[in-house]
């Protein structure tokens, strides 16, 4: 489907519906039963899943293997009941191996009828045989891709995407603020649909990180069913190449109390549990025993601008967590402007980059690159160039 039909179709069902409830009447047929393409999240060590949104409800699977004769087949079921009648689908596959390529397909049956003892199909539809490869394993290099605060505009993402087309990567990461206010279905999956093919989501696997603007709009509540993350918290740590990766969500920048919200949001508590998660995060194995261990979140730790009062008791007990924790590098978004600060330049014991803001003029994208004796940042504009001087940490090997 192009563009244009996409638009058409997401915003025609904005206007029948202020969210997607899943029981509007069928959209018209389109050239492609797939209106969100499918796309792969990594969930840990050999394990992904597999999303996709359909223009009618459908019953969806995936098929995949080693080569392409593929030869497994996996479907989403809950307490022996297959996920049926949907149009939001994720399929998750286990017991892959790392660094390794992997063919799959997905398939989706339109439900024209669900009765209770007959289900009226409409014809399958497949995608072509796509290839993803799993996150490398601790031995091996790792490069990924990091975009920010691109407030829901696909063509500030093809901007920055000309400066890093030639990078293989192994990971692609959007770090909050990717997504703006969404409201209505429309203002989520009309921008995502474009990212997904623009970044090769189908054959690389990506990763949703919340940022403060992630939360704002009746649809906010509905961004779990598309972002897979593990342990089905925004919140997470995963390791892939010799970096252990771990994932904060600050939730909102303002007070729980603030009118904004109209009494809907308790980030107070979300933080508290956040924190306890965090505690057994820094003294975990897999964590003191990487090579790297990389910060991503979306709003900066540590900020050359004032911090409002209300956020200066979690701030510093997260400070104070990752002040011991031997952390490398932290990667943030949410300021607008570009920044380096070295260790010690605000208080803050690792180096922090901060990507740029939404504009083309002002975007940027951040390629890291680690190995085990070296862990390597660049922050690019659009036009390719560095705006700071590479970061470069190195160590001899063990």
């Amino acid at each position: 489907m192009n563009t244009r039909m996409l638009r058409s179709f997401w915003l025609g069902l904005a206007a029948t519906s202020s969210l997607w409830a899943g029981d509007v009447e069928p959209p018209p047929a389109t050239q492609s039963p797939f209106v969100v393409p499918p796309f792969v999240q990594p969930l840990g060590t050999g394990v992904v899943s597999i999303t996709w949104e359909t223009a009618e409800p459908s019953f969806g699977w995936v098929e995949y293997g080693e080569t392409e004769t593929l030869g497994r087949r996996a479907v989403n079921a809950t307490h022996g009941l297959l996920e049926a009648n949907v149009r939001t689908h994720r399929v998750v596959l286990e017991g892959l191996r790392p660094g390794t390529d992997y063919h799959y397909r997905v398939t989706s049956k339109p439900i024209h009828k669900f009765a209770p003892y007959s289900v009226d199909f409409g014809p399958g539809q497949s995608t072509e045989i796509a290839i993803v490869r799993t996150l490398p394993g601790v031995d091996d290099p790792v490069t990924a891709i990091i975009y920010n605060d691109l407030h829901s505009r696909p063509a500030t993402l093809q901007a920055v995407q000309a400066a890093v087309r030639d990078v293989d990567a192994d990971l692609t990461m959007f770090n909050g603020d990717c997504l703006a206010d969404p409201t209505t279905a429309a203002d989520a999956l009309v921008p995502l649909s474009a990212y997904i093919p623009e970044v090769g989501a189908g054959s690389r696997p990506v990763i949703f990180i919340r940022g403060n603007h992630e939360t704002r709009g009746a649809f906010a509540r509905r961004l779990p069913d598309y972002f897979s993350w593990p342990g089905h918290r925004p919140y997470f740590a995963f390791t892939a190449g010799p970096v252990r990766w771990v994932i904060l969500d600050y939730g909102e920048d303002k007070p729980d109390e603030h009118p904004a919200y109209s009494g809907l949001v308790d980030f107070d508590s979300f933080r508290k549990e956040e924190t306890e998660w965090l505690k057994a995060e820094v003294v975990s194995e897999a964590f003191r025993s990487a090579r790297w261990r990389v910060l991503v979140h979306h709003i900066p730790l540590y900020s050359a601008r004032r911090n409002e009062d209300y956020q200066k008791g979690w701030r510093k007990e997260w400070a104070d967590l990752l002040a011991g924790a031997h952390v490398d590098l932290a990667l943030n978004g949410h300021t607008h402007r570009p920044a380096f600060h070295p260790a010690g330049s605000l208080g803050n014991p690792y180096p922090i980059l901060v990507g740029g803001g939404p504009d083309a003029e002002q975007a940027t994208v951040m390629v890291v690159e680690a190995d085990p004796d070296s862990l390597s940042v660049r922050l690019l504009s659009a036009k390719g160039e560095e705006l700071f001087p590479r970061y470069v940490a190195a160590r001899n090997s063990p």
